[in-house]
């Protein structure tokens, strides 16, 4: 065998692996990505308040710019809560949608924050924003004014000042949602311990609610400022106390003098079962009064309940389309005398009058073909988005839509590959197949010339 053919098939050799190294980068599907959201946060800061009691929620906001960073799909983007604020809800689910309704992402939040996963909807776009409004309550015990701290872009801050109080009241009231189309309802009575003589509460239920006869009346005492615990076993009715039903709620009065935190649950049926996650209200009023006798009235005080599917989070964002929205500039600007001043100043009014009409129209069929334009990009990205969902065969997937309540969808194909990757795989097989061909057929000239 030659020199010049082994010369030449060292260097078809050495092409076909270069050619085929850099082809099998460019196949391979780009790996998700995880966003720190502090570094794209332009805004953050507490929405509600000054003054909070521990157990309030402090509603927070974030707004995002991601600018020239893409955003693609299964990419993460993490935002962790301020150190002193906790998630109100940990668990919760709920969707990140865009303006016009579209899913572009799902958020789980935490005790510590939330984390974004995306979808494709931002795929191609630019300048990617997203707003954010969470619940939070605080995280310790004690209180005052505190500064709230939330990072932001390029190393920067904002600070939100809120005012945590002592919860004065001797009544609260809260309801809790149950799966089972119905609401748990607790009075916490007593809740500074102070003497209490001649105690009776006096429970209203509201609408779209029916109250479930049966009443748990137990001794209680505080954990910290937010916590407590029921004590075993619970109080006797008949012994400790007595119950009264009525067509809207009941009447309850203890039989003898209460100087420590009391705890009464009940359940409500809810009546519109198309209400449970719409979002609406459910509420519950409760008045209690004490002591009284010689020496005076009874004290009052009132408590008001209230729930709802709703959790306080929610998500909305976008990006732009890859088109441009310049106009074409005007050739022609100030005022241009036509007639070289022939005319009078009638035919002068009227011409211009004519002129301007003129150019409206002409503006109007511009804004009308940039909307027909904008118009027709998001069908084309719709379109294309519904072909791409339409190939996808999607694994068996859990959402908690509230908390303790449970969704599984169910698919079939749950092994099959997504269509890139079958791609990616065929067009590496296929240019390996033509690199090894074509390697081939040059050694086989190369013998016959030499």
């Amino acid at each position: 065998m030659s020199k010049n053919s082994k010369v030449w098939r060292l260097l078809i050799g050495l092409l076909s692996l270069v050619f085929v190294l850099v082809v099998s980068q460019t196949a391979t599907p780009a790996k998700a990505a995880t966003h720190n959201g502090a570094d794209f946060t332009t805004a953050a800061s507490v929405t509600n308040g000054p003054d909070f009691k521990h157990a309030d929620t402090i509603d927070i906001q974030y707004k995002l710019n991601f600018g020239d960073t893409p955003i693609h799909s299964g990419d993460t983007i993490t935002l962790d809560f301020p150190e002193n604020l906790k998630g109100k809800t940990p668990g919760d689910t709920f969707d990140v949608t865009d303006e016009t309704g579209q899913v572009i992402g799902k958020a789980v939040v935490s005790d510590t924050g939330v984390v974004i996963t995306m979808n494709d909807a931002l795929e191609g776009k630019t300048n990617a924003k997203l707003t954010l409004n969470l619940a939070t309550k605080y995280r310790y015990d004690d209180s005052g004014e505190k500064d709230v701290v939330f990072p932001l872009e390029n190393n920067g801050s904002s600070t939100s000042q809120i005012n945590i109080v002592e919860n004065d009241a001797n009544m609260s009231k809260k309801g809790v949602l149950q799966d089972d189309g119905t609401i748990k309802w607790t009075i916490l009575v007593d809740r500074r311990e102070i003497e209490m003589k001649n105690l009776e509460i006096k429970d209203t239920i509201g609408d779209n609610q029916e109250l479930i006869k049966g009443v748990t009346v137990s001794n209680a005492h505080w954990n910290s400022n937010t916590s407590y615990t029921r004590e075993k076993p619970a109080m006797t009715e008949g012994t400790d106390y007595n119950v009264t039903y009525t067509d809207n709620g009941f009447d309850l009065k203890f039989n003898n003098t209460v100087n420590n935190l009391v705890t009464i649950d009940y359940y409500t049926k809810i009546t519109d079962p198309s209400l449970t996650h719409s979002g609406y209200k459910f509420r519950n009023n409760a008045v209690m009064t004490w002591g009284g006798g010689t020496s005076g009235g009874p004290n009052s005080e009132e408590a008001n309940g209230k729930v709802s599917s709703s959790t306080g989070n929610s998500g909305s964002g976008g990006g732009d389309v890859n088109e441009t929205d310049e106009e074409d500039p005007d050739e022609d600007t100030g005022t241009i005398d036509v007639d070289e001043g022939t005319e009078t100043d009638e035919e002068e009014a009227a011409r211009e009058e004519e002129e301007k009409e003129a150019e409206e129209k002409e503006e109007a069929a511009k804004e009308a073909a940039k909307a027909k334009k904008k118009t027709a990009a998001k069908k084309a990205a719709a379109a294309k988005a519904k072909a791409a969902a339409a190939k996808l065969a999607v694994s068996k997937a859990t959402a908690t839509q509230t908390p303790g309540t449970t969704t599984t969808l169910h698919h079939t194909n749950a092994n099959t590959k997504l269509p890139q990757t079958k791609d990616a795989n065929g067009n590496i097989a296929s240019i390996l197949g033509a690199t090894v061909f074509l390697a081939t057929l040059g050694s086989a000239v190369i013998r016959r010339h030499f």
